[in-house]
């Protein structure tokens, strides 16, 4: 193939069609040793020709583009050009550089939507580690939260089992005092029989009976209060109960996140590896 004109529009095809796998270029024709086109193909080790009917005579010239859109250069080429070389005029030259400015553009743009992509997914793999490294602390705080709970459960079933315990021996006591009352009270019957005699015993019997009675009302005070406490213990161990199985949740949801959160990092490098893809094609 040749290029006869390496203005602009030669140029372009010079670039869009150097290293093609099927293409040969057998030379550039320009007038102008300065054009773009001739620079290019003295780069890439083209041959250049100052007068195009010398490119018109390379042997197994296929097809010869014509970029200059001059009409008289046009007529030359078909007049002098070897049977089987094909020409192709300006207007399909111009359609072919349109094409090629077209698929310069696209690539520019792929270009640029590769590397904005490839951005775009390292700044989600980083947040997705960030989360990823969030979602493991909390995991593992709500799984030593829920241990605590369950630690703390235990200690509260032992102080309700005390507090039982102390209401057991408080009523023992409550029963000792009942009887020490009735013990008093007959004391302070017999020493009202004995009479004179029996007035210092009866003072006895009557300090016995109070102690009894006092026992009796610090009994039922403080098995009021242990009520109180064991129905607050109760609660407590409700709430741990709640707090532990809410724990326990987050913490098995935390793990199906962190998972999430692994495939979507590897879908995050899945979009790195497209955009590498991408950007190689342009």
């Amino acid at each position: 193939m040749g290029i006869v004109g390496a203005g602009k529009g030669g140029t372009a095809i010079l670039k869009a069609t150097y290293g093609l796998p099927d293409v040969r270029i057998a030379g550039v024709a320009d007038i102008d040793e300065n054009a773009p086109g001739i620079k290019l193909a003295k780069e890439k080790g083209i041959r250049i020709f100052r007068d195009c009917l010398e490119l018109l005579q390379t042997p197994q010239l296929d097809l010869v583009i014509e970029a200059t859109g001059n009409p008289k250069v046009q007529e030359l080429l078909y007049t002098h050009k070897q049977e089987k070389t094909v020409i192709i005029d300006a207007y399909a030259a111009r359609l072919m550089m349109t094409i090629v400015n077209a698929k310069e553009d696209m690539v520019k743009k792929l270009h640029a939507q590769a590397m904005e992509l490839a951005t775009t997914a390292e700044e989600l793999s980083n947040t997705l580690r960030e989360i990823a490294g969030a979602a493991k602390e909390l995991a593992v705080g709500a799984e030593e939260l829920a241990a605590q709970g369950q630690s703390l459960n235990g200690s509260v079933s032992n102080a309700k089992s005390h507090v039982q315990k102390i209401g057991d021996v408080l009523s023992f006591i409550k029963k000792v005092a009942v009887q020490t009352n009735l013990l008093g009270l007959n004391a302070a019957i017999e020493a009202a029989r004995a009479g004179e005699q029996g007035r210092g015993f009866a003072v006895v019997a009557g300090e016995v009976r109070k102690l009894a009675e006092d026992s009796a009302r610090a009994v039922e005070q403080i098995g009021e209060i242990l009520k109180n406490i064991e129905r607050s213990v109760g609660e407590i161990i409700e709430g741990i109960l709640g707090t532990s199985q809410v724990t326990e949740r987050q913490a098995g949801v935390t793990q199906q996140i962190v998972g999430q959160i692994e495939q979507l990092k590897q879908v995050a490098e899945n979009l790195r590896k497209v955009a590498g893809q991408l950007a190689a094609l342009s």
